[in-house]
C-alpha cells in the first residue's frame, strides 16, 4: 500500500513537472518575436533659403530654422516574408508623381510592390514647396524656382535609400496596438477661431473631429523600443512664419524622442483635412500641442496594449473620381481679367490646354490603401487632403467584434488637395471647392466623390480578406 502511495506521489510530481515545462515552453514559444522590423531616418531641410509651400501670402523666402525636417522610414516583415514599409515625412505634400516616381525606384531596387509601400506626409505648412507647377503660380522668383527642382531630385534620391536602409535593419521585433487621445482639434468650418475659447469653457464646440491618437510600439526581440508610430487627424498649422518647422507633429515627434532616445517616432497625419489645431500663431502653442500630444502618445503606452500578430496582406487603387466641367471659354476670357491673380492663373491654364487642342481632364484615381497587420491592426491610407468624414465613417462602417483596430490616415501617397465628403461638397467653402483656384483641376468634384472612395475600399477590404 506504501508503495502503491510512493509510486502515485512520483507520477503527479512527473506530471506537474512535465506541465511546468510544457507552459513554460508555450509561454517562451507565443513571446518568441512574430516580425521582423527596421527603422531609418534623414534629415531633408533644404539647403540656405528657400521657397516655402502652404499659404499663398508669402512673398519672400525662409529666414531660419526652428527645427529640422525629417523623413523616417519602418519596414515591418512577417514570417512569411511579406514586408511592408511605411514612410512618413515633415513636408507639405508628397506629389503624385514625386510618389510615383519613388515607388518606381523602390520596386525596381528592393522589389518591393507598390501596393507595400505607404508613403504620408505630415502637412507642416512650414516647410518647402515641392510641387513645381506653382512656380507660375506663386511668381516663385527663379532663383528659388531651381533650388525647389533641385530638393525634389534630392528628395527622390533620399527617400529610396531610406526605404532600402529600413528594410536592411530588420531585426526581430514585437508590434503592440493602442490608442490615446488628443483634444486640441478643432472643426474650422464650424467654430470661429477667435469663439474657440469661449465654446470650449461652455462645452458648445459643433462639428465632427476624430480626437483618437493610434499607436504602434515596435520592439525588438530584448524589448528595447525600435519605434514609436502615431497618428493625429489635425492640420499642421500652428504657424505661419518664415522658419523652417514641423509644427505641432515635428515637436510631438521632438519630446518623444527625447524621452525615448533609443526609439525613432513616426508621426502619421490622419484625415484632418478640415480641423485645425487651437489656440495657435504663437510658438508657445507649437509645444502646447506637441506636448499634449506626445503626453497622450505616453499615456497611450503605459496603458493595456493589444498584441499585433499574424500575417502581413496590403493591397492599393485607385477611386474613380470625376469632377464637374470647368466654366466656358466666354466665363474664362473674363477671368483672364479678374483681379484676383489665382482666377487669372487658373483661367489662362485652362485656356492654354483648350488652345493647344488638349482637353483638360475631369477624372483623377485617388490611391486607396489598406494594410492588414494580422487580425489586429488594418491601416488604412487614403490621398489627398481627406475630410474627417472619412476617418468616422471608415471606423463606422468596418467594426468587427474582436476584429482588428482601425487606424485611418489621410495625406498619403497623393496630396493633390483637398477631399471633400459628399456632405462637406454640398456645403461648399474652401475645402468643398473653394481651394480648386489653386489647383489645375477643372472644378469641384461631382456628387459621386464620397461613395466612390467606399466602394474602392470595400473592393480592397476584401483583397486583404477583412470583409
Amino acid at each position: 500500500m506504501m508503495n502503491d502511495k510512493i509510486e502515485i506521489r512520483r507520477c503527479l510530481i512527473a506530471f506537474f513537472a512535465l506541465a511546468a515545462v510544457t507552459v513554460g515552453s508555450a509561454a517562451s514559444f507565443a513571446a518568441e518575436p512574430s516580425w521582423l522590423a527596421g527603422v531609418a531616418r534623414t534629415k531633408i531641410t533644404p539647403d540656405g533659403p528657400y521657397w516655402m509651400g502652404g499659404y499663398a501670402s508669402r512673398t519672400r523666402p525662409s529666414d531660419g530654422t526652428l527645427q529640422d525636417l525629417h523623413a523616417k522610414a519602418i519596414a515591418v516583415a512577417d514570417n512569411e516574408g511579406s514586408r511592408v514599409v511605411i514612410v512618413t515625412m515633415d513636408l507639405l505634400v508628397i506629389p503624385r508623381n514625386l510618389a510615383a516616381a519613388i515607388k518606381r525606384r523602390v520596386l525596381d531596387k528592393y522589389k518591393l510592390p507598390h501596393s507595400h509601400l505607404l508613403l504620408n506626409c505630415s502637412h507642416t505648412h512650414c516647410g518647402p514647396e515641392i510641387r513645381l507647377y506653382r512656380e507660375s503660380l506663386h511668381n516663385i522668383p527663379p532663383l528659388y524656382a531651381g533650388k525647389m527642382r533641385e530638393y525634389v531630385v534630392r528628395l527622390e534620391d533620399q527617400i529610396v535609400q531610406l526605404v532600402g536602409e529600413a528594410i536592411a535593419n530588420q531585426v526581430p521585433a514585437r508590434l503592440n496596438y493602442t490608442q490615446g487621445e488628443a483634444a486640441f482639434a478643432v472643426n474650422r468650418r464650424n467654430n470661429r477661431a477667435a469663439d474657440v475659447p469661449r465654446l470650449r469653457r461652455e462645452g458648445k464646440l459643433i462639428g465632427p473631429s476624430d480626437h483618437a491618437v493610434p499607436v504602434l510600439k515596435v520592439t525588438d526581440s530584448k524589448g528595447r523600443l525600435q519605434a514609436i508610430l502615431f497618428g493625429y487627424a489635425c492640420h499642421n498649422t500652428v504657424m505661419s512664419f518664415n522658419q523652417t518647422s514641423g509644427d505641432y507633429a515635428g515637436f510631438a515627434q521632438q519630446y518623444i524622442e527625447e524621452k525615448h532616445p533609443e526609439a525613432i517616432a513616426m508621426f502619421v497625419m490622419g484625415a484632418g483635412g478640415d480641423q485645425n489645431p487651437l489656440p495657435r500663431r504663437e510658438v508657445k502653442h507649437l509645444h502646447q500641442h506637441g506636448r499634449a500630444l506626445a503626453d497622450a502618445v505616453e499615456a497611450a503606452l503605459a496603458s493595456q496594449p493589444r498584441s499585433v500578430t499574424g500575417s502581413l496582406r496590403a493591397a492599393l487603387a485607385d477611386a474613380p473620381l470625376e469632377f464637374q466641367p470647368h466654366a466656358d471659354r466666354q466665363t474664362l476670357e473674363k477671368q483672364v481679367e479678374s483681379k484676383n491673380q489665382y482666377q487669372r492663373w487658373k483661367a489662362n491654364f485652362i485656356l492654354g490646354e483648350l488652345n493647344a487642342g488638349r482637353r483638360v481632364s475631369r477624372k483623377y484615381g485617388l490611391p486607396v490603401q489598406v494594410v492588414k497587420f494580422g487580425d489586429d491592426l488594418l491601416l488604412v491610407a487614403i490621398g489627398g487632403e481627406c475630410v474627417v468624414d472619412y476617418a468616422l465613417r471608415t471606423k463606422a462602417t468596418y467594426p468587427r467584434d474582436g476584429g482588428p483596430a482601425i487606424w485611418v490616415a489621410g495625406y498619403s501617397n497623393d496630396v493633390f488637395g483637398y477631399l471633400p465628403t459628399l456632405r462637406v461638397l454640398k456645403e461648399g467653402g474652401y475645402e468643398g471647392g473653394g481651394h480648386m483656384i489653386y489647383t489645375k483641376f477643372p472644378g469641384p468634384f461631382t456628387e459621386t466623390v464620397e461613395e466612390r472612395v467606399f466602394e474602392t475600399l470595400d473592393r480592397l477590404m476584401r483583397e486583404v480578406g477583412d470583409e
